[in-house]
């Protein structure tokens, strides 16, 4: 059984396998929201499947992956000194997010694209979740912003009892038993809106992406038998795929128990990946998928300009009498095209320059890593390269 090993890099400082299983997300939310040509052939509509039934399920994966990431940034901390730096771990996090967050705010309040009371107060009090906008995408990352304010305070109180791993995933797991009643409670009161948006809701996601990080950073014995266990691992996301297939559709279903099972499932993904790529890791489908990874925050952020293009094709070879079949695939790659263009250069412009002077005014002062974990050193750090 391999330990954690050191990856092959998409960017430097940055771990191919998890950049990989942010593509993934990304792919699927993009194949979600844009626009088909309609071609009557199945083989075509069992093609978009995948993207057009799981593009929520995308949005879990990020939930997961994020609970992992920026759950490890903290646990690591309390690993070592049994203390929580909140303050500046905040300050990292708003300079990762909210400079191009808000460029895409301003974006949208300068050229007038959606009325300015639709989303300007509830995206600037990042209350999009709960009262709505008409950037809609944005949804999500109002419960991870949430969720970053949450869980320090949560570590915080929870370190001066000095608990050990089993303790603080205990509570962890009661939080999510607690959050997953609360969900039932409301899709069985009918409220599937809330149950889908709102942050108490949803946070079950992320905590159990944080009980993956508490087992990595704080019981690495416990990761490795886990790890080694490739064929379970493999068998829980063969499950989680028929859950998505079947049980899905039932919209009840899935936002009750659904989106806890799906987290689990994520961290078998994720614990795959990150151990048995192998040499799929040299691939041209998993190094594409790991470059979208690389900008998966702007393309997140920027891939609904991509719907205007995408109908204007739709009408343009309408109008023009271009066969459906010959329309779809125009149609779609212009859109990841374009999506995955604005993604690149927002985040080259803007996110990229204002993580270096994060790293300039804000260095992460985290101490060495124990010599337990010494010999992972170097993936360690990439794996938070890309929190």
């Amino acid at each position: 059984m391999k330990r954690l090993r050191e990856v092959v890099s998409s960017t430097p400082g940055r771990s191919v396998e998890l950049d990989f299983v942010r593509g993934l997300a990304i792919f699927v939310v993009m194949g979600y929201h844009f626009h088909t040509v309609s071609t009557g052939h199945a083989w075509i509509r069992m093609l978009e499947f995948p993207l057009k039934s799981f593009g929520h399920e995308g949005v879990n994966l990020f939930f997961t992956l994020s609970g992992f990431l920026v759950g490890g940034l903290l646990l690591r901390q309390y690993a070592q000194s049994g203390h929580i730096g909140a303050r500046r771990f905040i300050v990292r996090r708003i300079f990762k997010i909210w400079p191009a967050y808000y460029v895409l705010i301003f974006f949208h309040a300068l050229v007038g694209r959606h009325p300015r009371d639709t989303f300007l107060w509830q995206n600037l009090t990042h209350m999009q979740n709960y009262f709505g906008t008409s950037i809609a995408q944005t949804w999500s990352l109002a419960v991870e912003e949430h969720f970053y304010l949450f869980l320090p305070a949560l570590l915080i109180l929870l370190s001066h009892f000095r608990l050990r791993a089993n303790a603080l995933i205990a509570v962890m797991a009661g939080l999510c038993v607690i959050v997953l009643g609360a969900r039932c409670v409301a899709v069985s009161k009918g409220d599937l809106t809330g149950a889908f948006n709102y942050t108490q809701y949803r946070m079950d996601s992320l905590l159990v992406g944080v009980i993956l990080a508490t087992l990595y950073w704080m019981k690495p014995e416990v990761w490795r038998r886990l790890a080694a266990r490739k064929h379970w691992l493999i068998g829980a996301v063969g499950l989680l795929l028929v859950w998505l297939v079947f049980a899905t559709p039932h919209v009840a279903l899935d936002e009750s128990i659904g989106y806890t099972l799906q987290a689990v499932g994520f961290c078998a993904l994720i614990m795959l990946v990150l151990e048995h790529s192998g040499s799929l890791r040299s691939t041209w489908v998993y190094r594409g998928l790991a470059w979208l990874g690389v900008y998966s925050y702007g393309i997140y952020l920027w891939h609904s300009l991509a719907l205007a293009p995408g109908d204007y094709l739709i009408h343009k070879a309408s109008a023009l009498g271009v066969p459906p079949l010959a329309a779809w695939p125009v149609v779609i790659v212009a859109q990841f095209a374009i999506a995955s263009a604005l993604g690149y250069l927002t985040t080259r412009a803007v996110e990229f320059p204002f993580l270096r002077l994060r790293d300039a005014m804000f260095p992460d002062t985290r101490g060495a890593i124990s010599q337990e974990r010494s010999e992972t050193s170097a993936v360690e750090r990439k794996i938070e390269g890309i929190a």
